[in-house]
């Protein structure tokens, strides 16, 4: 009975720990953004979730599919034609991150935005335990093949673009030009948060609690400047987040990410063969511009963009200026974007 007890104890002050550390932070804009995002109080407090059918009323439209594979009931929105595009979104996401993209590069091209495997109205297996890394790559490569999809264009983003890399090298003769915006993948310090959230007695409880304005919190500091952010983008990331079955995934997710953080394992983007173009927020404290060197080390053919004033999800914070470049990678590849890369040395002196 002593154990349990001091057991539970750890649990609160943990907890307490966690709600004092967000309010010390966050000001009045990230608390406003969740209590507009919610409907209800116990929404708000993290304690309920949406129905299913509600959220997919919210964010489904004439060009949503369905289609199972791997034990996922994968949702994509599939529009416009010519060569494919693949986008691929990041932790706690959704598609409708790439809405600006989806727009523009449909104009030219078929673009397929999917909720990644874990994430938006895709969410995950039955049992929690059984989503990981390899689970989500490989329900990935299942979703293009049930596509019939025998060469494809990727832009991934964090969580996704790791996954589109590791799909890249695991299929190089299947991928014609990559896309990795922050992406994951190599050893790092993480943030503060990251060990916070994936703390036993927090992660615990975040199994079952994750209030909304932690939600809108965590948005704020992944942008480079918050005051980018729309009101529509709280609601989505909190709506996301209480969608049945997201909260132990996004525990799940955490750890994953703090786990591959600590693989000093050499990753297989030796192996990506397709012309590669890096994008990345150089105010990213998620993951720093600085590891953009070890991919470009690593992949044969690979250039990098810094967008200064962005955070750690540029293609949402500055629409417009990426999928400007993207439009002319995926058209004439890394010539015709030569004159806006530069190289990690240049990027780290500020020139």
């Amino acid at each position: 009975m002593q154990t349990n007890h001091s057991s539970f104890s750890q649990r609160l002050l943990a907890l307490l720990a966690l709600v004092f550390l967000i309010v010390a932070v966050s000001g009045c804009s990230a608390i406003g953004a969740s209590m507009k995002a919610t409907p209800t109080l116990s929404n708000w407090a993290g304690f309920t979730s949406m129905p299913l059918d509600d959220l997919k009323a919210r964010y489904t439209n004439e060009y949503s599919r369905f289609v199972r594979v791997n034990g996922y009931t994968i949702h994509y929105q599939d529009r416009g034609s010519g060569d494919p595009i693949i986008l691929m979104h990041g932790i706690f996401s959704a598609l409708q991150t790439w809405d600006a993209w989806a727009g523009e590069l449909a104009k030219t091209h078929r673009v397929i935005a999917l909720d990644m495997p874990g994430y938006g109205l895709t969410g995950g297996p039955q049992n929690p335990d059984d989503f990981n890394e390899e689970s989500a790559l490989d329900a990935f490569e299942a979703f293009v093949n049930k596509l019939d999809l025998d060469s494809v264009s990727l832009a991934g983003n964090s969580l996704g673009g790791y996954i589109a890399a590791r799909y890249a090298a695991r299929n190089p003769g299947r991928v014609s030009r990559l896309i990795l915006l922050d992406p994951f993948g190599y050893p790092q310090d993480t943030p503060w948060i990251l060990s916070l959230a994936t703390f036993p007695p927090v992660a615990f409880i975040g199994n079952y609690i994750q209030p909304a304005w932690a939600v809108t919190l965590n948005l704020n500091w992944v942008y480079g400047d918050a005051d980018r952010i729309q009101q529509k983008d709280y609601v989505r990331y909190v709506q996301m987040n209480q969608r049945p079955g997201a909260k132990p995934l996004y525990i799940r997710t955490l750890k994953m990410i703090e786990a591959r953080a600590e693989n000093f394992d050499p990753p297989p983007f030796k192996r990506i063969t397709a012309e590669t173009l890096l994008m990345w927020g150089g105010e990213d404290d998620w993951v720093p511009v600085s590891l953009a060197g070890k991919w470009m080390a690593d992949i044969p053919q690979a250039q990098l963009i810094i967008y200064p004033s962005a955070g750690h999800i540029p293609m949402e914070e500055l629409p417009e200026a990426t999928v400007r470049d993207a439009e002319r990678f995926f058209d004439r590849g890394l010539e015709a974007v030569g004159s806006r890369t530069t190289s990690l040395e240049q990027a780290l002196k500020g020139t």
